[in-house]
């Protein structure tokens, strides 16, 4: 998909972000046909990683009739979307380790996610609410979806009458961007010419032209780029740093990427502003946790001849005359591709498992780029399966605590989430009890963590100290949580590092918007694509779903991407 500025206004490329909220079937068991590799084998296309991007494009690959194998290191599928298990006397309580807020799954949308779900005809099921809840410096604040006139109450009750009219001021100044950025659904995007037919001829006719040109004139004018920060909406707005408003929307860039608002992309935070709060719209969960999402996608695989296979760790790619055909495992097996090897890993260890002496002599802005993509920092999670007596039966699934808008939002424990997904899902915790996951958002970090000896009385120690702040973040609405506290686990840095296989635990690239853009999907070896949050459109379950997408469509031809858009306009699932 960004390979579409080739071929296309600029633009084009970033209609693909639909960035929703995101963050983290009922049943718990995953899909029963995923297992251990074991043997050689050959497919037509061969995945390395079971993240959301790599399941996304090998869902859509098996959809267009590609025999397709992905190769998973862990134990389990879904990477950053996986979740564990604890057993107590009380029962077993079910942890979610990565996102946690989700929105535009629960119906066909303009959702990456939702799209690809919807073109392999599979899903989980999914429960939907509508607001959650910040601890700000100024006093609680109750965030609603599909509803801007609530929104706009709780902005005037806290920020008096001009955080009101600065949001006014900007839905008016996001309009042409949002109207442009969410003009073509993901799913009909690729890069290469045969986007005329998928894209642009069907979506084009159906702009609004006095919007267009809006949208052209404020690009020349007032520098409102899809690429580049939402910062630069925000000041064509007259809405200055110190209102409630810009606060708020720098605490939503940081969410969606990690990222202030003068550094995250103008058309995730736009879109989301288009989507999040039109009339009626939900937030969603998925019933079974994240994992029940990356059950979904591998259905999509292996129910139609696909292999999802589990600790089936990847050392290397075979190369032959200078093209990537295939991956050896550690357990010496190789996974051979007639087609296409698609790496789902991030970049750094993507760029390991090409032999050395096959890299090629320029690496610079692509995707192999391992040598200068920044990285954020890491996380520090806490997970508590609690007893709920007593407590409201409103308690709400997600809890926000921002500690000092006078810090930057990406300070070290300025942010602290909270997701308590069994106020929606009564599978996550025994009867009378919940599971929370409370974490710092890519803040924490890896340098402080770096040599620990995770056995050591050191390391622990340090753990408990470092987790003061998330339990007292939860204190804030469970004043009594570590009574209550049937069994509690900590994350580190170390623990990200181990589990993801994330360099230095880190949440993903750190690409500034508007000074360097996340790499397309094409490596500079032959035979070899990549996709997930170290390609564009970049970090976040809808990013990286839309990175699937485009590596699907880089793969298949235009004649299978057309049939396919016409079965879900058919279906009622794509306009």
């Amino acid at each position: 998909m960004a390979a579409l500025a080739t071929s296309a206004p600029r633009w084009l490329a970033c209609l693909a972000v639909c960035a929703a909220l995101q963050a983290p079937t009922t049943g718990r068991a995953r899909t029963a046909s995923v297992r251990a590799a074991a043997r050689d084998g050959t497919s037509d296309v061969v995945v390395v990683g079971s993240g959301i991007g790599g399941l996304s494009a090998a869902a859509l690959l098996a959809k267009y009739g590609y025999s397709v194998t992905v190769c998973e290191s862990h134990d389990r599928i879904g990477g950053c979307a996986h979740g564990f298990e604890r057993r107590t006397a009380a029962g077993s309580f079910h942890f979610d380790s990565g996102p946690s807020l989700f929105s535009g799954c629960s119906a066909p949308s303009s959702n990456p996610l939702r799209q690809v779900l919807d073109a392999v005809g599979e899903t989980p099921e999914w429960a939907s609410y509508d607001e959650w809840v910040m601890y700000l410096p100024e006093g609680e604040f109750r965030t609603r979806s599909g509803d801007r006139a609530a929104f706009e109450a709780e902005l005037r009750r806290l920020g008096g009458a001009s955080a009101a009219a600065d949001w006014r001021r900007l839905l008016a100044a996001n309009e042409a961007l949002a109207e442009v950025v969410g003009g073509v659904p993901p799913i009909a995007l690729r890069a290469d010419p045969g986007a005329a037919a998928t894209a642009l001829a069907p979506y084009a006719p159906k702009l609004d032209p006095a919007l267009m040109a809006r949208f052209g004139l404020e690009l020349l004018t007032k520098g409102i780029d899809p690429s580049g920060p939402f910062s630069r909406v925000l000041d064509a707005a007259n809405v200055p740093p110190t209102s409630l408003v810009y606060r708020w929307f720098d605490f939503l860039a940081f969410a969606l990427s990690g990222l202030p608002v003068t550094e995250t992309s103008a058309a995730a935070v736009s879109f989301m502003i288009k989507e999040f709060f039109a009339d009626g719209a939900v937030m969603d969960a998925p019933l079974g946790g994240s994992p029940a999402i990356a059950d979904a996608l591998a259905r999509a695989v292996t129910s139609r001849g696909g292999e999802v296979l589990t600790r089936a760790h990847v050392d290397e790619f075979v190369m032959e005359d200078g093209a990537c055909v295939g991956c050896r495992l550690r357990d010496g097996s190789v996974r051979r591709a007639r087609e296409a090897v698609v790496s789902n890993a991030p970049v750094w260890q993507t760029l390991n498992l090409v032999p050395a002496a096959a890299r090629p002599p320029r690496l610079e802005g692509t995707c192999l780029d391992a040598a200068n993509t920044p990285m954020t920092g890491s996380f520090l999670h806490l997970h508590v399966g609690f007893d709920a007596a007593g407590l409201p039966e409103d308690l709400g699934v997600h809890h926000i605590v921002v500690a000092d808008w006078d810090e930057p939002i990406d300070a070290r424990d300025n942010c602290v989430f909270v997701a308590i997904p069994s106020t929606l899902d009564g599978g996550a915790a025994p009867d009378g009890h919940h599971v929370l996951h409370a974490y710092l958002p890519a803040t924490e970090p890896y340098a402080d963590w770096a040599g620990l000896d995770r056995a050591s009385a050191e390391y622990k120690a340090k753990k408990e100290a470092r987790a003061e702040v998330l339990w007292k973040a939860v204190e804030r609405f469970i004043p009594d949580i570590r009574r209550r506290a049937v069994v509690s686990s900590v994350g580190t840095p170390l623990t990200h590092e181990r589990f993801l296989r994330r360099e230095g635990g880190t949440f993903g690239p750190a690409f500034k918007a508007g000074d360097r853009a996340f790499p397309g999907h094409k490596a500079p070896v032959d035979g070899l694509f990549c996709c997930g949050d170290s390609t564009f459109p970049g970090i976040g379950v809808p990013a990286v779903a839309g990175s699937g997408i485009a590596v699907a469509h880089a793969i298949a031809p235009v004649g299978k991407h057309l049939a396919l858009l016409s079965e879900m306009r058919r279906a009622g699932t794509l306009a």
